[in-house]
């Protein structure tokens, strides 16, 4: 039951994820107008990208697509130019700087953004999967040092008659 949840768990999250990895800009009235804008950051204050129409196209080669709603547009990003990292969304204000609006972490390969939620399922029982691997361990060494012979559960009294000692004479040959 656990296996299922986590299968369906882990394909609804990497469906969205690997075809459309999406970040919503909410903005404030006053900023309807200008510019939006789209780019990687490149330090904590500063980011290189593309600027973007007010109206829903495809941008960028075909690579994002820009969805316009009243108060808020969001960028899908179908594959990116610039590689993995944080990226911005804004809208140009004054002399050229970017008001930035919201920003979200971008993963490049599908791998990568498959790993980011696998990682919550596969996880958690590697505790108890150490915790068994050492109690087992122990429990062998306990026996090996006692001189014990560890075998786990197998029967090895069998005795094959081929070899039992049998109390005939053996003819030699002349």
């Amino acid at each position: 039951m656990y296996l299922l949840i986590s299968i369906l768990l882990f394909g609804a999250g990497t469906c969205e994820g690997v075809y459309l990895q999406k970040l919503t800009c909410p903005y404030e009235a006053r900023h309807k107008t200008l510019q939006r804008v789209w780019c990687r950051q490149s330090s904590t204050q500063c980011c290189v990208g593309l600027t973007l129409d007010q109206h829903t196209q495809p941008v960028d080669g075909g690579r994002l697509e820009v969805t316009q709603d009243p108060d808020s547009f969001t960028v899908a990003v179908l594959e990116l130019a610039h590689g993995e990292g944080v990226y911005w969304c804004g809208v140009l204000g004054g002399n050229d700087t970017i008001i930035k609006l919201a920003e979200g972490y971008f993963h490049s390969s599908s791998g990568a953004y498959m790993w980011s939620f696998a990682r919550w399922i596969l996880l958690p029982p590697l505790p108890m999967l150490t915790i068994f691997i050492s109690c087992y361990s122990r429990t062998k060494m306990k026996h090996i040092n006692k001189g014990e012979e560890f075998y786990d559960d197998i029967d090895l009294t069998a005795t094959d008659p081929q070899y039992e000692n049998t109390e005939e004479p053996v003819h030699e040959l002349e």
